[in-house]
Formats: structure tokens, sequence, C-alpha cells
């Protein structure tokens, strides 16, 4: 085995993770949780309506997501954005406004509060209402996974890039070929099962995978408290899919250029 070969070998695995990378950041983007919230945060079972729920979505994901100097300012704006909320939601002759018990509405009625002290408040009378501690401790946890890993991540993708450069700048067209075709096919084989698997059982899928980064308890919440009204489980299929529709859609233009690259291979060969 020379080392075109193990080079080859090793770029193929770094462009599928890669890819797969890809597909997460396509995941992580504003627009993606505004078109997803927009077509499953219906509101069905919370004192919200979808209009409501839908800013809350997008707002919460970039709480979740996104790396910002002073978390605490951060989890503030966030529960600046629930209060308000919750105060035109529970407003007479608002929509929803029924669905607001007395205790709800006395929990949020202290506007020299501050936002995060009359979330918690609101929080205590039901998780529908609030983001709880629970919650906010989860999507913490998610914000230290996300943008803790995202440095190694992004050197993943330049690992791949420098093997595909290295190839290329030597004139090692089929070894390049084989990393640019393998990786994507191998990519589309690990989606395959993964596919098939959350078809099969997608709750039992989305269990395993909070298992792998998150304490088991820490990610389970009511049907029908804020969190999941915001993000239902038809959200984080359609997520699911974005996820794998992004990573295989990177995977067929680099596959393409796999394509080029064994055409350039085959002139070589003829030439030699």
């Amino acid at each position: 085995m020379n080392s075109q070969t193990i080079l080859a070998g090793l770029g193929a695995a770094l462009l599928a993770a890669t890819l797969l990378v890809a597909g997460f950041a396509v995941c992580c983007l504003p627009a993606t949780t505004q078109t997803l919230a927009q077509a499953m945060s219906t509101g069905d079972d919370s004192p919200y309506t979808h209009d409501e729920l839908v800013p809350l979505a997008v707002a919460t994901r970039a709480f979740t997501v996104d790396a910002v100097p002073d978390r605490a300012a951060a989890a503030d704006e966030l529960a600046g954005l629930v209060v308000q909320t919750a105060r035109e939601a529970s407003a007479e002759g608002a929509p929803k406004a029924p669905l607001w018990t007395t205790p709800a509405k006395e929990a949020i009625a202290d506007e020299a509060a501050s936002p995060t002290e009359a979330m918690e408040a609101l929080a205590q009378v039901g998780d529908r209402y609030a983001l709880d501690a629970d919650a906010m401790s989860h999507l913490e946890d998610c914000n230290r996974l996300i943008t803790g890993v995202s440095s190694w991540l992004g050197m993943i993708a330049v690992a791949a890039l420098l093997v595909a450069a290295v190839l290329l700048f030597q004139k090692h067209y089929a070894a390049l070929a084989f990393m640019l075709r393998m990786g994507p096919a191998f990519l589309v084989a690990v989606l395959a099962v993964l596919a098939v698997w959350g078809v099969v059982d997608f709750n039992g899928l989305f269990a395993v995978f909070h298992s792998l980064f998150f304490v088991d308890g820490t990610w389970t919440f009511n049907y029908d408290s804020l969190l999941i009204s915001m993000y239902p489980l038809n959200f984080w299929m359609g997520m699911g899919a974005v996820w794998a529709a992004s990573a295989v859609g990177w995977g067929l233009i680099c596959f393409a250029l796999g394509c080029v690259a064994a055409w350039r291979a085959q002139i070589q060969q003829r030439r030699a």
C-alpha cells in the first residue's frame, strides 16, 4: 500500500466527516429554524399562538447556537422576549388568553422584576408558559457542546482540503478521484442506515443521539412545555431531513469533481 492510497483513504474519511459537518452547519442557520418552526410549531397544546412561537423559536436558536461573550446577558435577553410575549399572549382579548391562569398572569405582572426573575416566576407556575431551569440548563449544555467542538470540526474540514490540495498539486488524479467519490459514498451509506433507523424508530434514534452528548434526564421535557411547543418532534424530523439533504448535496458536488479527477487520471494514464 503506497502513500497515495493511504492519503486518499484518509482524505475520503475526512471528506465524509466534513460533509456531515457542512450539513449540520446548514441546520444551525437562523433561516433553517425560521422555516421549520413556521411549518412545525403549531401551538396546539400551548398558551401561545403559532405566530408567537416562531419568533421565540428563532431567538432560542440564537441562545443555543451562537457564541456570545456574555451568556448571562444573552439569557436575560431571551427571558425578556419570553416575558414580553407572555404578557401579550395573556392580555385580555388575545387569542389564547383563556389558557392563562391567574397565577400565570400574576407571575408577570410585576414590571419592576428583571426579565430572568419574571420568567423564573412564570416557569414555576408551569413549563408550558416559560423556559424553566431545566430547559435553560439544557440549552446551555447545547451551546457549550456546539461552540466547544466548532473549532475542531473546522480543523477536520481544513485537513480534508489540505489532503485534496496535496493530491492535486502532485497530480495524483486517481487518488484524488478516489477521495472525492468514496467520501460521499461512505457518507450516503451511513445516512442510509440512519434513515432506515429513523423511519422505523425515530424516537429511539433521537434518544441514542442525545445520550451520546447529554446526561440522561437532562433533555426530556413535558409534551406541552414551551420548549417542545417551539420544537415538536416534527421539527426535529425536518431538521434531520435538512441535515441529510444538505450533506448529500455537497457530497454530489464533490462526487462530480471526483469524476473530473478520474477523467484526468485516464488521460494521464494514456499519456504514460
